[in-house]
C-alpha cells in the first residue's frame, strides 16, 4: 500500500506478488524455449 509516496516494507520473502504459473504458461503457446548452449570444438563449454 502506498502513502505519502511510501511503500510498506513487505513482511514475506520476495518483492509481495505471486505469479499465476498456469496462466503464464497458458499463455506462452506451448514454447519450451532454453538458452542457446555453445561448445567448442573439444566439448567444452563456450559462454559469453
Amino acid at each position: 500500500e502506498y502513502r505519502d509516496g511510501y511503500v510498506d516494507i513487505p513482511d514475506g520473502p520476495g518483492l509481495g506478488i505471486e505469479i499465476d504459473e498456469d496462466y503464464v504458461r497458458d499463455q506462452t503457446g506451448g514454447v519450451d524455449w532454453h538458452n542457446p548452449i555453445w561448445r567448442h570444438d573439444d566439448g567444452s563449454v563456450a559462454e559469453w
